[in-house]
């Protein structure tokens, strides 16, 4: 189990923009090696945490002179006024509080999608950021793809003319969850000598320890994950969120729901978003599906959850894309960040080399996930928050409607959202916007 670990305070280098930046890495196993790594390249790791003992060891091979934590809170507390930039890349749970927790102690945050558990954790995070000024950059590799960027312009450029309708997909979940799970499950297993079970809970209750949660296959759990929307909606939505201008959806409605259970989360689900055209009266309905209609695990793998096949204008439906359909053309994008695209005007699917491309207006980064770091401290440096593309005025609102699908999958039928309020006007759906928390790991409202 890690621990705390004292080091010596190194002052720094006087003025923003020259100074050695001051970092720490909160979930340094999986994703959050590289995240650690990319962001260490800036300045000086100090501090690090993460609940598996043994993953923290190896992810510090090369940082032998770092505090080691598994806790979070004590590393943020004990640092607090000293770190500058910390990286969040633990599960989903976990994203809001520990970002609240470093963005009260005066930290900037990079920290991984979904950036919140639930609708009303984004909200805090979006207000709390504006408010402290902070520079915060959420997961989203995409936004540094110049493949994205050039997308986004290519849509608002209006060469595919107005947008009438957006469909999104995925052949997630590739993980256990229901309906073949349902339940908690039973026997009693021994703690591993490496983890910090306590800290992994986080804001969740206590529960047993089980093999099922850890390492990986927590995503499928309601405590602990955020489902196949979750994990990759924000990846596949940035594209056509951006590019289209689809800021906040009037209307959300379940076409399709799975069998549901309250530990777990369905294994497909069809969700329609009604959002206002920018620029006119009209509506523009996203289509969400992910999974596969009818699997049940084991060797039963069920049906692709895909739009209706014409859509796709002779193009081999992909696991995972989306498909943008305007007035004079299409756009289609197989990549999970919407970093490669083609259009369809008519004569043929075309890729962007073959196209009229409008101004480069969003600026060029072409680093990919280490480019989101470089991003956030020229963000830093420059004291601009709005210089991270995926800061949280942009992707916090992003997350607020996207996890409303989660809600209405659960739920089932539709509601109208009213983002001011933060309600759906149906009891059942505005339980499921927020959570309750264990004492001592509460969210706190703005």
């Amino acid at each position: 189990m890690a621990s705390s670990g004292a080091l010596l305070f190194l002052p720094r280098a006087h003025g923003e923009a020259d100074k050695n930046l001051l970092i720490g890495s909160i979930g340094v196993g999986g994703k959050g090696r590289s995240d650690l790594d990319q962001l260490a390249r800036h300045g000086q790791l100090v501090a690090a945490c993460d609940v598996n003992g043994r993953k923290l060891d190896y992810a510090l091979q090369s940082y032998p002179r770092v505090a080691r934590y598994s806790d979070y809170r004590k590393m943020i507390s004990q640092w607090a006024g000293k770190i500058d930039v910390v990286t969040i890349s633990s599960p989903d749970h976990t994203h809001a509080h520990a970002t609240q927790l470093a963005l009260n102690a005066g930290m900037h945050v990079f920290v991984q999608a979904p950036m919140a558990h639930t609708v009303w954790e984004a909200r805090q995070l979006r207000l709390l950021a504006r408010d402290k000024k902070a520079c915060v950059q959420v997961g989203m590799q995409g936004c540094a793809h110049n493949g994205f960027r050039q997308g986004v312009e290519y849509l608002q450029s209006g060469e595919i003319g107005d947008i009438l309708e957006v469909h999104v997909w995925t052949n997630r979940p590739t993980w256990p969850q229901g309906p073949k799970i349902h339940s908690r499950p039973a026997g009693e297993f021994p703690i591993p000598n490496e983890l910090d079970w306590n800290a992994f809970l986080g804001p969740a209750f206590k529960r047993p320890y089980h093999p099922s949660y850890q390492p990986f296959n927590w995503r499928g759990w309601r405590d602990f994950g955020t489902g196949a929307l979750g994990d990759s909606g924000i990846h596949l939505l940035n594209l056509p969120a951006m590019g289209c201008g689809l800021d906040v959806p009037q209307k959300v409605k379940c076409m399709l729901q799975a069998p549901n259970h309250p530990e777990t989360y369905p294994a497909w689900g069809t969700v329609r978003f009604d959002f206002s055209a920018p620029s006119s009266s009209k509506i523009i309905s996203l289509y969400w599906h992910e999974g596969r209609v009818g699997h049940l695990g084991g060797n039963l793998l069920g049906e692709p959850n895909l739009p209706n096949e014409e859509l796709f204008l002779g193009k081999k439906p992909s696991p995972q894309g989306c498909i943008i359909l305007g007035s004079k053309g299409s756009m289609f994008s197989a990549s999970a960040f919407g970093a490669t695209w083609e259009a369809h005007l008519g004569d043929g699917w075309k890729l962007p080399t073959e196209l009229a491309l409008p101004v480069n207006s969003l600026g060029r980064n072409g680093r990919g996930d280490s480019g989101m770091k470089e991003e956030l401290v020229q963000a830093i440096r420059k004291n601009q928050p709005s210089f991270a593309l995926a800061n949280f005025e942009y992707a916090g609102k992003l997350t607020e409607w996207m996890l409303l699908g989660n809600v209405v999958m659960s739920t089932g039928g539709e509601f109208k959202w009213n983002e001011k309020e933060l309600s759906c006007g149906r009891t059942d759906a505005n339980s499921l916007l927020n959570k309750p928390y264990r004492d001592g790991w509460t969210m706190q409202p703005v």
